[in-house]
């Protein structure tokens, strides 16, 4: 009985981007979106390599919650684009 021979490309080793802590700016942008939250306004936003048109469903601390086509993410401050 000959072994086994495998196919499997060999493990790499990934790297997770950690995004740059949030500045003024983006503190004030969150309090600005959570308060047109608070208001009962939608809020749509385009996400630095995901595009445009995410509903904000709510703002952490440091993160967005955002929803588009039944797909529900959680994002970084800093991956909204800037002077939204």
């Amino acid at each position: 009985m000959t072994p086994p021979t495998l196919t499997a490309p060999p493990a790499r080793l990934h790297r997770r981007h950690t995004p740059p802590p949030p500045g003024r700016m983006h503190s004030a942008q969150a309090e600005r979106i959570r308060a047109q939250l608070a208001r009962k306004e939608i809020v749509t936003v385009a996400i630095v390599g995901m595009g445009r048109g995410w509903f904000v469903t709510a703002v952490g601390k440091g993160t967005y919650e955002v929803w588009r086509d039944g797909s529900p993410l959680t994002v970084a401050w800093t991956d909204l684009a800037a002077g939204q």
